[in-house]
């Protein structure tokens, strides 16, 4: 890979870093739900593997008014909740201030490098938010953590070897979730909406075909 030079950086000095917003009080009001906008939370960060794709909430208008669509490729880090989970936005979202988002400097930073690096050294990071009576990683103490990267090529050509298998798992995962999907929709055609195989020529006892047992 060539000369192997590294230096220490903050995470600021690497690309822009901010909290997701959510100024709306009270923040669960149903009138803000319910749109077309992907609403990231904590926990859907928490069970993405590495690109975020699925969501639990919606934002409409009103909700996206008060709040801010962040860019796919922006990585999202908690900050409270679950602490220092990490994902990249494979589509464009807001999240709430509960998360942070990392969009990084071009020729700087390799999100996915830094993505690595937060999964490497997560538990360290989680320490750093004990000793309050709800952790908590704030922005300011993410700011003291010194980065180690190399340069920027460096990082992109290691994160390049890296991705092949987070992209194989993705792509898997995707491939589970539509064969279970089709298993889920084949029991419910043969079993809920009895639409088996031959049913149009099953006889029907006591609202089962024949020869069949609860």
């Amino acid at each position: 890979m060539g000369e192997w030079r590294t230096n220490e950086y903050k995470l600021n000095e690497l690309g822009n870093v901010s909290r997701g917003r959510s100024r709306y009080r009270p923040r669960d009001d149903e009138s803000l739900y319910g749109g077309k906008y992907p609403f990231v939370q904590t926990g859907d960060i928490k069970s993405a593997n590495f690109y975020l794709t699925n969501y639990t909430q919606t934002y409409n208008k009103k909700g996206l008014a008060q709040s801010k669509l962040w860019l796919k490729g922006t990585l999202c880090i908690t900050i409270a909740a679950n602490i220092a989970e990490t994902a990249i936005l494979d589509i464009d979202a807001c999240f709430p201030d509960s998360i942070v988002g990392f969009v990084p400097y071009e020729g700087i930073a390799d999100v996915r490098y830094v993505k690595y690096y937060f999964d490497i050294y997560k538990k360290q990071m989680q320490a750093m938010s004990l000793g309050a009576a709800q952790d908590n990683f704030s922005v300011d103490k993410m700011l003291k953590v010194k980065f180690i990267l190399p340069d920027f090529g460096i990082q992109t050509r290691i994160a390049d070897i890296l991705s092949v298998y987070d992209n194989a798992i993705e792509n898997n995962n995707r491939r589970i979730a539509l064969l279970e999907k089709a298993a889920r929709e084949l029991y419910c055609e043969w079993f809920v909406r009895m639409r088996f195989p031959g049913y149009r020529d099953a006889k029907i006892a006591n609202g089962l075909p024949e020869g069949w047992e609860l």
